[in-house]
């Protein structure tokens, strides 16, 4: 092989595994349940720890949108601790079932698109986070019931499946 070959090969190489991956997080550094990197620029997951947060900013995370309400959650002060990093810090509250709405799938929808940088969208387990996905692809992305269900779980989704596949069948 001549040297002008293996160097496109290099560089060929190179550009692929810098820019396929470089978008993508580590998730082994994390210890939040059912973490996931579903969609481009774009973590899942179950509630952060501040060791979680501080990873995740060091890998380009700029925005934290979380699904629980106040309340909820009393481990420590999530939006003091985003806040010290420099990360914008949402609450969209999703309390129950009935909060998984195309109202709050529009407002998620809404800041994906808003936020620079890469997001992290979380609950205490990621299935309210997974379910509000399926309802955005359904109604949003205006994608079928089976590839909004898909997106759901790849998003975390897990007991709340049938409750969002009987709401999807009630909008008909």
């Amino acid at each position: 092989m001549n040297n002008k070959l293996k160097v496109l090969i290099l560089i060929i190489v190179g550009f692929f595994s810098t820019n396929t991956f470089a978008d993508e997080i580590n998730l082994e550094q994390l210890s939040m349940k059912n973490k996931a990197n579903p969609f481009q620029n774009v973590v899942t997951g179950g509630q952060p720890s501040i060791k979680d947060l501080k990873a995740l900013k060091e890998q380009g995370v700029t925005n934290i949108i979380n699904l629980r309400p106040v309340g909820e959650f009393d481990g420590f002060n999530e939006a003091e601790e985003a806040k010290k990093l420099g990360l914008k810090y949402t609450v969209i509250p999703v309390a129950s079932f009935n909060d998984i709405s195309v109202e709050n799938a529009t407002i998620l929808n809404d800041l994906l698109k808003e936020n620079s940088g890469k997001t992290l969208v979380h609950c205490a387990s990621s299935n309210r986070v997974g379910a509000l996905f399926a309802v955005k692809a359904k109604y949003i992305d205006k994608k079928n019931n089976s590839d909004a269900i898909s997106e759901g779980k790849s998003a975390g989704m897990y007991s709340l499946e049938k409750k969002v596949l009987n709401l999807f069948e009630q909008e008909k």
